[in-house]
């Protein structure tokens, strides 16, 4: 019995996909970049799945309703593939967002929510405009209008890609060329399910565009900390500056300032390599505690800084709580004397209180210094060097 090539092309597609997701999702920084490129690698897993039931033969009623629900499903929200690469898209951009980034939203968002009532109608009354099943038959033949819905839709991956070039200023330069390729991979594919098909090709090239963002600018990010895989200082102020100028009083944030304690003592006793992995082991602490949804950054040296959609003061003390105690954990296991604590400062964003970034800051870094300054009197007390 042969395996149908549609088969074949839609498990290594699958398979792909799954291992970009776990690629990805592996990665400690969270920035918006990887939150956005999950997103879109999850809605194309979810199309590719529908597809392969609208595909299979399953004999019997159920296998017939098993098909049509998964061509219906394909059919009707495959759009949405459009709007998840305009939201990737816009991660890679800085700055305020603008008229040109409202009308093309706006556009987007009206052709997914307009193909889903045509479709929805169509199928409901029977209409056949894009796609019909004949009798029993398990398998579905072209509608009246599949060819021009195939069509807008390769128009809309050009639209992308004039979204892109309108807004290449606000993209690093190191990654314009290949943001802007992204949607004219997925265009071609199009092309070919549109006038060749018998295949999910616009599913497997939107995956072989992921794949291409993947080695070229997911892996490659120049936001990322070299040594323990969170954002670095300028990864984490695009982050700022994006939750500042997108603030709403109703999704409160809070930012923390936590420094590792008595830094250079760790390095002239136990060597760099220990330091190195004080560091790597507080970084795990943070994204343990504070999750991938915080924007997690080493700011610099033995400072780390985190951006956290925090309810109230007291949800963000009990995070501070629980990496002391994780701390404290690490502390008890170790045969050595060396020491993981840390000191730490937060304060929730108000565009009201502070006038700017810098004050903001400024105010978190006073408040961080005020406990360092306790615990390093505290261990002088004892009689040990606080030097770091």
């Amino acid at each position: 019995m042969s395996v149908p090539s549609w088969l074949v092309l839609n498990t290594y597609v699958a398979i792909l996909s799954i291992v970009l997701l776990g690629m990805t999702l592996s990665k400690k920084s969270g920035t918006r970049q990887d939150s956005s490129f999950v997103f879109m690698l999850s809605v194309i897993l979810i199309l590719l799945i529908a597809d392969s039931f609208s595909k299979a033969y399953v004999p019997g009623d159920f296998g017939l309703m098993l098909s049509k629900a998964g061509t219906y499903f394909i059919f009707a929200f495959d759009p949405v593939g459009y709007l998840a690469a305009l939201i990737y898209i816009d991660s890679w951009t800085s700055g305020k967002k603008d008229h040109v980034e409202s009308v093309f939203y706006g556009i987007v968002i009206g052709y997914v929510c307009l193909n889903f009532v045509l479709v929805t109608v169509s199928t409901a009354l029977d209409l056949r405009w894009f796609y019909c099943f004949a009798g029993a038959s398990h398998t579905h033949t072209r509608g009246s209008l599949f060819v021009l819905r195939g069509l807008i839709n390769m128009i809309f991956c050009a639209v992308i890609s004039l979204y892109i070039f309108l807004r290449r200023r606000k993209i690093r330069t190191q990654y314009t060329l290949v943001v802007i390729m992204f949607p004219m991979i997925i265009l071609l594919s199009g092309f070919l399910q549109v006038f060749v098909g018998g295949a999910s090709y616009e599913y497997a090239g939107s995956v072989l565009a992921c794949l291409l963002l993947f080695v070229k600018v997911q892996a490659h990010n120049v936001d990322d900390d070299y040594l323990t895989g969170l954002l670095n200082r300028r990864g984490f102020m695009r982050e700022m500056e994006y939750q500042s100028s997108h603030y709403r009083r109703e999704h409160p944030f809070a930012v923390y300032f936590v420094d590792l304690d008595f830094f250079k003592v760790i390095n002239d006793k136990y060597g760099h390599l220990a330091g190195d992995e004080a560091l790597i082991t507080l970084s795990e602490f943070l994204v343990d505690v504070f999750g991938r949804e915080a924007r997690i950054g080493r700011y610099g040296g033995d400072e780390f800084i985190v951006l956290a959609f925090e309810k109230d003061t007291q949800q963000a003390e009990r995070k501070l709580n629980e990496l002391k105690r994780r701390c404290d954990e690490f502390n008890q296991r170790q045969t050595s004397d060396l020491q993981l604590c840390f000191s730490s400062g937060f304060a929730f964003y108000d565009p009201d209180t502070y006038p700017g970034v810098d004050p903001f800051f400024r105010h978190i870094d006073d408040l961080m210094y005020q406990e360092k300054k306790s615990h390093h009197a505290l261990r002088n007390s004892s009689g040990v060097s606080s030097a770091g």
